[in-house]
């Protein structure tokens, strides 16, 4: 619980602050995602506060007498709540710089409150607190304050791989079943929130690479690869791009619609700016959703070179089986790196003001 809290809150302040600063600009179908979840995220952590105040302290003093260290903490809790209310209500008015004062603000003190919870709760537990009384303390809990484990369960599991295994070995099959049967709704619904900031796909599957130089300068070659409604003149494969949920322009967290085709198949995929720093790179990736349970990110690196500019184009696929089955099948894997390799020869074609012929 405590990883899941600090991870949280570094995305949520990282996020305030960029978009305070107007470096990432949030449409309206991305903040409607992200008042869900921050909600769901403030209610797990009221749930684990009331749990606390409740039943741990209460276990604890019996154990240790009076504490003046364990009602300091509980003491806490009355400066963090009335930050998670101003979060809310920020994220309802669209009030970035309120947003960000009370992240950030909420994220400082909860480092700090759950460091000292750690330091001062965990000898306790470990030296007076037999394991039959704490499941039973934890089991009360439960029975008082029901915990909305479809969110709570995927969100907690994801903060930190190991600590999951564990958690996941000692509570068995019933909290894998729930784990098997969430994940995946949680992964793209913390997509829709943070876009960009959320965690990078675990497992790579396949990666191609191709690269150019152009003899123009860097900026001119970010305008042009960081322009995506431009790359349908240049992609053997993707036909069209356009900018999503009020996007204009390559910021990350922007969201566009590319639309593509090989071997006979159309498809749209959805995709998110990841970086976006002029001169220097531009990548984004596909986002999971529906039928395509596949993501890929695609980056664009530049170099100033003597004479122009380096650019390096290379993708990373994360895919099941049935995904690179079908690349396989279809050669589309294979003929990845020449297909990189051609778009990037079309874009050099261009900004050089040299002929090239289209593949249809």
């Amino acid at each position: 619980m405590h990883a899941a809290i600090r991870g949280e809150l570094d995305r949520l302040a990282e996020f305030a602050v960029s978009a305070a600063a107007g470096r990432r600009r949030p449409g309206p179908r991305q903040l409607a995602a992200l008042r869900a979840h921050v909600g769901d995220v403030i209610d797990a952590i009221h749930h684990h506060h009331t749990g606390e105040d409740g039943f741990l302290w209460p276990m604890l003093l019996e154990a240790t007498g009076p504490n003046a260290e364990l009602e300091a903490l509980s003491g806490d809790h009355g400066e963090l709540d009335p930050l998670m209310d101003a979060i809310r209500s920020a994220l309802e008015t669209r009030d970035f710089a309120a947003l960000q004062a009370a992240s950030v603000r909420l994220r400082d003190l909860m480092v700090e409150h759950l460091a000292e919870e750690e330091a001062v709760v965990v000898p306790i537990v470990a030296e007076r607190i037999t394991p039959q009384r704490h499941a039973a303390m934890e089991k009360a809990m439960r029975k008082a304050l029901p915990v909305r484990m479809g969110f709570v369960v995927p969100w907690v599991m994801a903060a930190d791989a190991s600590l999951a295994e564990r958690v996941l070995h000692t509570g068995g099959l019933p909290l894998r079943l729930i784990l098997a049967a969430t994940r995946g709704r949680y992964t793209r619904r913390l997509q829709d929130a943070y876009a960009d900031l959320a965690p990078a796909e675990p497992v790579v599957s396949m990666t191609a690479r191709a690269e150019v130089v152009i003899p123009v300068p860097p900026a001119e070659v970010y305008a042009a690869v960081a322009d995506v409604t431009r790359m349908g003149r240049w992609s053997p494969e993707c036909y069209r791009c356009e900018w999503d949920d009020a996007a204009t322009g390559p910021v990350p967290g922007a969201r566009f619609r590319g639309s593509s085709r090989s071997v006979g198949v159309r498809w749209t995929r959805e995709c998110v700016v990841l970086a976006a720093e002029p001169g220097v790179e531009f990548a984004f990736r596909t986002l999971r959703r529906g039928r395509f349970p596949d993501s890929t990110t695609w980056r664009f690196a530049l170099t100033a070179v003597p004479g122009g500019t380096r650019l390096v184009q290379t993708m990373a696929l994360s895919a099941g089986r049935g995904v690179l089955a079908f690349e396989r099948l279809s050669g589309r894997g294979a003929a990845m790196p020449q297909a990189m390799a051609a778009t990037l020869d079309r874009i050099r074609a261009d900004l050089t003001s040299k002929p090239y012929v289209r593949i249809v």
